[in-house]
């Protein structure tokens, strides 16, 4: 079975088609045909103002947002050119405060495909280690609440294609007691009205939490609204390229998913699995 993996950082190493290859050999080792890459927005000096706050946030990107994105996509481009199986992503943090910098921001590239995720509450980074001591004084039911809400409003927003690892919110292995289905339920239902594909990420499996993104509970609501889905592997190192992908292809034949997303130009396809 041939695969394609579209969740894959470049930021350890240079902008460079040399680099790009280092992960295409890596994931054909794992049946992967097609790699897009999709690095993280704020990396990028035109993109500053995406994430701006008088806070920990704006400064945590300030120090961050070091490459240009028109070097990015160029390098992209010509491995296309030269007939690489690349696509061009990119990875947006949603910041509902910039909803409509950021809109005005993705409309202004070329790329195949756009992924949204939340990182951020406010200025708490609560999957980044940096801030995991912020968890001591939080209550973990109403964090879970205010993620799942901000990630409603980024589906909501039409900004997206792809939604990423929908509940990161558990990387530190931070779960609640109290009952997140109807949460789940809104989740599931707005993905739907969006029509936007469904990150399963097996990034968790290599996190804390040690399992993939989504969980079960919400994988069951994926399939009850039947929202597309896609496999990635959120790789920041060639050798993570299609990582635990038989694993995680079980998990999605178990809910009956028998197709994957890919896209071109920001049109969805799919392909059997």
């Amino acid at each position: 079975m041939e695969l394609r993996d579209y969740h894959v950082h470049l930021e350890r190493g240079p902008y460079t088609i040399e680099w790009m290859k280092r992960f295409l050999e890596e994931g054909a080792k794992r049946c992967v045909k097609e790699v897009g890459f999709s690095e993280h927005c704020y990396r990028f000096i035109q993109a500053k103002h995406l994430w701006r706050s008088s806070g920990s946030r704006g400064k945590w990107h300030e120090e961050r947002a070091t490459e240009d994105i028109e070097w990015y996509i160029d390098v992209v481009e010509k491995a296309k050119s030269e007939g690489l199986p690349v696509k061009l992503g990119i990875e947006v943090d949603y910041i509902p405060e910039w909803e409509g910098e950021i809109r005005d921001f993705v409309l202004k590239y070329p790329f195949d495909y756009v992924i949204g995720s939340v990182h951020w509450l406010g200025d708490f980074g609560f999957d980044n280690p940096d801030y995991i001591r912020e968890w001591e004084i939080r209550d973990v039911y109403e964090t879970h609440k205010e993620y799942f809400g901000v990630l409603v409003k980024a589906i909501e927003s039409d900004i997206f294609d792809i939604i990423a690892h929908i509940d990161v919110i558990k990387v530190f292995g931070h779960v609640t007691v109290k009952d997140l289905t109807p949460v789940y339920e809104k989740v599931a239902a707005a993905m739907r009205r969006a029509d936007v594909c469904a990150e399963i990420s097996t990034a968790g499996i290599r996190k804390p939490v040690g399992e993939i993104y989504p969980s079960p509970a919400i994988m069951s609501h994926l399939k009850k609204y039947e929202i597309p889905v896609m496999i990635n592997s959120d790789a920041h190192r060639p050798e993570d390229v299609g990582r635990d992908f038989g694993r995680a292809l079980e998990y999605v034949k178990s809910y009956g998913f028998n197709r994957l997303c890919y896209f071109e130009k920001r049109k969805r396809l799919q392909y059997k699995i």
